[in-house]
């Protein structure tokens, strides 16, 4: 059931107005981020990047004692076996790397504030490389800019005044992840196979967070057996006092495994809230045409491709889908980069969209196979774009993704902060002067898209 945001926001105490803050465990430890795609680095700045996970590097930069670190795995684009094997190897090089650097660490898995992505494989596979156990399974899927609250168990996405359960949603309509539950604990009894009942799911209210503080989380946490616990959350300051106390209890011997949205990241690492960056952040220093690339299928998405395709100030190339599962693929790729290229250099700005009906089978390791496809034809168009864009943009996570780590071959890089509300800027450490704009298929408004590209134009 749809409910007003500014009513539910009205029946809540108001926020807990203590200081809270976890700045000696930012000192002391690096929060290792596992970001199941590019953008879960949507809420923070200034923090290192990484799209690599060799052993070397991992010691290297835990070397340099980062008190957040994203290490971005792309496991959402994979089926569940091999997102578990891909977090084993990250999890086996990071406790490598992390002894003989010295450095203490925790462990995050930040995945989709819609509830989509590999629950609970994903923590499994992470808790097999720990010590202790058992861990008690945390989620927290709010994430503020992009209109997702939990209250009353219930997580929501917000669309314009009122708040969608995230069931009700086309999210949950997902060929891959779909499920049918938005209250959170249903959604773990449902996701772990009855593994975990929904009875047995520790919950903390917006109330009890107010009211209670860190130190109310921290005793329930510690008093409690529960396998799995869900965090409700309007503000970041609820967020700010379930870290408080949880990082307290973890302090004294609790073993939480958090599976969140972007916004825990800035409570936990001690990342405050940054206003979006100007025009000036967003573009390199070419004095070319830019390039927007959109490959999420979303609604969101499609609903937000409209407007800009109407735009008279940029060139619209449409990349049938059809054609490529038809085996044209290197046909169409040489013609979309050199048409491209030659836009480009001429200054025009240049905008490729995958086409938007739906294809998909009742398979869904298939229809990740149909995604790789289409993602590997965008990564090799860009790849063979030889003129350097004034800016660059891409539209989905699995597309942001491959780009930057195949086509533009990052291995490390530095997000410096946000285009718009929930959308992070990433700059490549080997080519300081790039800027990569990384859009999630998740986020922002019908305009939003049509609205960044204005911002890089005007």
């Amino acid at each position: 059931m749809n409910v007003s945001f500014h009513e539910l926001i009205g029946t809540q105490p108001p926020e807990y107005t203590h200081d809270v803050n976890m700045h000696g465990a930012c000192l002391e430890n690096t929060f290792v981020i596992l970001d199941d795609d590019p953008t879960g680095c949507q809420t923070v700045h200034d923090v290192p990047v990484l799209f690599s996970w060799e052993t070397s590097i991992l010691e290297k930069v835990l070397g340099e004692q980062p008190h957040l670190l994203f290490i971005l795995t792309n496991t959402r684009s994979m089926p569940e076996h091999a997102a578990k094997e891909v977090i084993g190897e990250v999890m086996r090089n990071l406790v490598k790397a992390a002894k003989a650097a010295g450095r203490k660490f925790i462990v995050i898995s930040r995945s989709d504030s819609t509830l989509l992505g590999h629950y609970p494989a994903e923590l499994d596979a992470i808790e097999e490389h720990l010590e202790g156990g058992p861990y008690m399974h945390c989620l927290i899927p709010a994430f503020f800019p992009g209109g997702r609250y939990t209250c009353n168990n219930i997580h929501y996405v917000r669309e314009g005044g009122m708040l969608v359960p995230a069931a009700a949603t086309p999210f949950a309509e997902d060929s891959v992840f779909g499920y049918a539950h938005s209250e959170l604990p249903a959604y773990i009894e449902e996701k772990t196979g009855n593994a975990i009942s929904s009875s047995e799911v520790l919950t903390f209210s917006v109330e009890e967070l107010r009211k209670g503080g860190p130190d109310h989380v921290r005793e329930k946490l510690r008093s409690s057996n529960s396998k799995a616990c869900v965090v409700n959350a309007l503000a970041q300051t609820d967020l700010d006092v379930f870290a408080a106390g949880a990082w307290e209890a973890i302090l004294t011997g609790k073993r939480i495994l958090f599976r969140t949205g972007a916004s825990f990241i800035n409570s936990f690492g001690c990342i405050p809230v940054k206003e979006p960056l100007g025009r000036s952040a967003l573009r390199s220093n070419s004095d070319k045409g830019g390039l927007i690339v959109v490959g999420s299928h979303l609604r969101k998405s499609s609903d937000q491709l409209l407007p800009l395709i109407e735009s008279a100030h940029l060139i619209p190339l449409e990349l049938h889908v059809q054609e490529l599962l038809a085996g044209l693929e290197k046909e169409i790729v040489n013609s979309f980069a050199e048409r491209t290229d030659k836009l480009i250099s001429k200054g025009r700005h240049v905008l490729i969209y995958t086409s938007r009906e739906l294809i998909q089978s009742g398979d869904p390791n298939r229809n990740i196979e149909i995604r790789k496809i289409v993602s590997k034809a965008l990564v090799e168009i860009v790849k063979g774009i030889k003129t350097t864009p004034s800016f660059l943009v891409a539209k989905g996570g699995i597309t942001s993704y491959d780009i930057a780590s195949q086509a533009l071959q990052f291995r490390r890089a530095t997000v410096i902060g946000q285009a718009l509300p929930g959308v992070p800027v990433i700059v490549p450490d080997e080519r300081p002067l790039m800027k990569y704009v990384t859009f999630p298929g998740t986020v922002g408004d019908q305009q939003d898209l049509l609205n960044l590209f204005k911002i890089l134009t005007d």
